[in-house]
């Protein structure tokens, strides 16, 4: 009986027939011949046309076949249809051997996603998976090491078929009918191969997809006529193909900082392949310290981990670690038997980079810039010689590997890339003499941002900046360093100027007024407002950390710099700084004078976020004089407008100096609760020096109700708080507690006092707050 058309189901007549035929050196017409029947019959049979015939004909073909006594009944059984003796699918068929390799060493992590993938064989509803991830990631291991483990699971064979060095999508079927088994695989089609398959449960595993994309089609055709057939394949970049599960590889967990290295797979892998290297490798504290700061370095890259850990053998770890700030140079030398591209890591990335578009290498080697991520915002800025539209292109290097997307389902996603890719990107741009070019774009996008988060200071959006700041610290600190070295030092002024604010709100007192100095010093030509600015800036950061002498210099450069204008803000800034110098000199009665006209010039110039910090500035200075009423006058005022603003820093702030206006007063339940709504407000916008001010006013508090034990804990508490800002008293705010403080210590002893320190530091700040509203009752009402 002959059927028209390719058949839907699976036929194991024709592979029967196709392979005993081929086993006996014998043509389809030299077949034909000897039993008694068409070449035609003998062909439709191979091709699938025929998925039975008579049983003379059958007898006639096993006996043309040479099918022994013993295996002739089955033989028959087959060839009409009813394989009752045999397996469906492959099984029991003659083929060609077809083995998963067998890696030299153990897998070391990845327990999670091997669970995964077998739980995924076993189920069967997911049958096409594609594990993704950069080159080096240990796509192919982890694919082997399924296969190894699922061998049981697909009852009739599990295939591998290495894809790497193939140069040409169209060979990717003849590669899967070979290793199938199958006769003439050149000649195969996809139909030969589902006809061979048939109901077969096997794996598939194809090694190495990225370059050979164009056959994602054929692969798709392979799954859907198969249907208990399962695809694994390893990629560095989706198929794109329906029903693809696609599995992202991460890089492996890193042990943490001054953990052991075999707490994490990363540390594990290295601390075994450098043992493997050097087997008399001594693993003491010191080289465990060391080897734990490669492999950090190497950011949990499997490849990356293996070639380094070959240098072991040659290179003290000092010496290696030091070399890895080229990690390219270093990251050779890999295994004879891998493939050329995962004998170095440069290799391994240069085969990614080879499959871009020229589109996709453009942007490549443009984001190679970045430093700790970006946003899309920032792509397009900085794609300067752009080709094309960013969002397309740099998705197209996401689903390459190359690039990887953070956060995507929050407002403002982020894309990076691994160091040792980025370092690969800057060769490329280097060599395509890019550089100048991309690092002034880049430089330039950072001032914009600066400059637009910088109008929100001092508002209800002024937190968000900062975290927004804080995102693209990096990023900023590649732009100050360029631009101060080999760039624009007058880019650097105008970012300096701009993000000051944020390096006091966020901590970063040290590095700021280091940025601030080598700005100033570089751009003694620069336009007076940006340099009066940057001043302003270097003298109050100055003043964080009571550094009284620079403060005082930055002072007089900013008087110099307003010369004979009046009026200005800069002005008022340069009074401003010129008061606070005096009032930490103790000289409060002189700094009257500079902080009125402050007031005066900021009323001038209608309701603003100076007229509110010129008043506070100025209540500080009548607190001192203890002029208690106009004081605590202005401190309304002031906290009035910046409610209005949205600055809830500056709240605080006036809330803690309101703390103190209340303990001079001698109401100290006022005091405590000021502090404490100053305390709280400062830790939810995660201000350490803000708390450790609130603390410290807290401290006096006790200290002035008699509590000299919870004084000592919770100033202990307060210095901590300082220690993680980098931030020091202010010497005018000093003055406001330090009575009350010498007080409880001599109350206490220097003894116990410096243990009671030390408990406090211990504590966070519920607990101080706790402490406190202990000892006299509820904190917040």
């Amino acid at each position: 009986m002959v059927e028209d058309g390719a058949m839907s189901s699976p036929s194991p007549l024709a592979e029967l027939i196709r392979s005993r035929r081929v086993s006996a050196s014998l043509t389809q017409e030299e077949l034909a011949e000897k039993a008694g029947i068409s070449v035609r019959t003998i062909s439709d049979i191979e091709r699938g046309l025929r998925r039975f015939v008579y049983r003379d004909t059958a007898e006639r073909l096993a006996e043309a076949l040479g099918v022994g006594a013993a295996e002739k009944e089955e033989f028959i059984s087959v060839a009409r249809g009813r394989a009752s003796g045999l397996q469906s699918g492959l099984r029991g068929l003659p083929s060609r051997p077809n083995r998963v390799p067998v890696p030299p060493t153990p897998m070391i992590g990845r327990e999670q996603e091997m669970e995964m993938l077998l739980d995924a064989f076993r189920d069967g509803s997911t049958r096409s998976i594609s594990l993704t991830g950069p080159g080096g990631i240990g796509k192919t291991r982890l694919a082997v090491e399924a296969a190894a483990a699922a061998k049981d699971t697909f009852q009739d064979g599990v295939f591998f078929v290495s894809l790497g060095p193939s140069e040409s999508s169209d060979r990717v079927v003849p590669l899967i009918a070979e290793a199938l088994g199958m006769v003439e695989p050149e000649a195969q089609t996809v139909a030969d191969i589902s006809m061979h398959v048939g109901a077969a449960a096997i794996l598939l595993v194809l090694d190495t997809f990225e370059h050979v994309l164009g056959a994602a089609a054929s692969l798709a055709e392979l799954l859907s006529s198969c249907d208990r057939l399962t695809v694994l394949v390893t990629s560095r970049e989706p198929l794109r193909i329906r029903g693809e599960h696609v599995v992202v590889l991460a890089p492996l967990r890193l042990p943490l900082e001054g953990t052991d290295l075999s707490s994490a797979p990363a540390g594990r892998l290295l601390l075994e392949r450098a043992r493997a290297a050097k087997a008399d490798l001594v693993i003491d504290e010191e080289s465990s310290a060391l080897l734990g700061d490669i492999c950090r370095r190497l950011e949990g890259l499997p490849l990356a981990i293996e070639l380094v850990a070959a240098r072991v053998r040659h290179l003290p770890l000092s010496k290696l670690r030091e070399q890895l700030d080229a990690r390219l140079q270093v990251l050779t030398q890999g295994g004879a038997d891998l493939p050329r591209r995962q004998q170095t890591m440069r290799g391994a990335i240069g085969w990614s980079y080879d499959l871009l578009d020229s589109r996709e290498r453009s942007l490549f080697r443009s984001l190679s810039v970045f430093r700790g991520g970006w946003t899309l915002e920032a792509a397009q800025e900085a794609w300067v010689t752009s080709e094309g539209d960013v969002v397309d292109t740099l998705g197209a290097l996401v689903d390459k590997s190359l690039v990887v997307l953070i956060g995507a389902e929050s407002p403002s996603p982020r894309y990076s890339m691994m160091d040792v890719i980025a370092e690969f990107a800057a060769e490329q741009r280097d060599r395509y003499g890019e550089t100048p070019e991309l690092l002034r774009s880049h430089a330039a996008y950072l001032l914009s941002l600066a400059e637009r988060a910088e109008e929100k200071f001092g508002t209800s959006a002024q937190e968000q900046a900062f975290k927004d700041l804080l995102g693209e610290h990096d990023n900023l600190r590649a732009a100050l360093a360029w631009s101060l070295a080999d760039g624009d030092p007058e880019i650097g002024l105008r970012l300096g100027a701009a993000l000051w604010q944020f390096w006091r709100a966020a901590g970063y007192l040290s590095e700021g007024r280091s940025w601030l100095a080598q700005a100033i010093r570089a751009t003694a030509g620069a336009p007076a407002d940006v340099r009066a600015k940057a001043l302003w800036g270097a003298c109050w950061l100055a003043f964080q950390q009571d550094d009284l002498r620079s403060a005082r210099r930055y002072s007089e450069d900013l008087l110099q710099v307003t010369g004979d204008e009046e009026t200005s803000l800069i002005r008022r800034n340069a009074l401003t700084t010129q008061a606070m110098v005096r009032m930490a000199e103790g000289d409060f009665a002189a700094a009257l004078a500079p902080l009125e006209r402050s007031v005066a010039i900021t009323d001038a110039g209608g309701v603003s976020w100076y007229m509110a910090t010129s008043k506070l500035n100025l209540a500080v200075g009548l607190l001192h004089l203890r002029r208690l009423d106009e004081a605590s006058s202005l401190l309304d005022e002031a906290l009035g407008l910046y409610l209005k603003f949205g600055d809830q820093r500056f709240a605080a702030r006036v809330h803690a100096y309101q703390g103190h206006l209340e303990l001079l007063r001698g109401d100290t339940e006022g005091a405590r609760d000021l502090f404490c709504r100053s305390a709280r407000r400062f830790n939810e916008i995660g201000d350490q020096g803000g708390v450790g001010e609130s603390l410290e006013g807290l401290a006096a508090v006790s200290a002035a109700s008699g509590g000299m034990d919870e004084a000592a804990l919770v100033l202990g508490t307060a210095r901590h708080a300082r220690e993680r800002s980098m931030s020091k008293t202010l010497p005018f705010d000093r003055t406001l507690v330090e009575g009350w403080l010498d007080e409880a210590q001599r109350a206490v002893g220097e003894e116990r006092w410096a243990a009671l320190l030390g408990q406090g530091g211990a504590m966070d700040i519920a607990a101080a707050l706790e402490l406190v509203g202990k000892h006299w009752g509820p904190v917040f009402p």
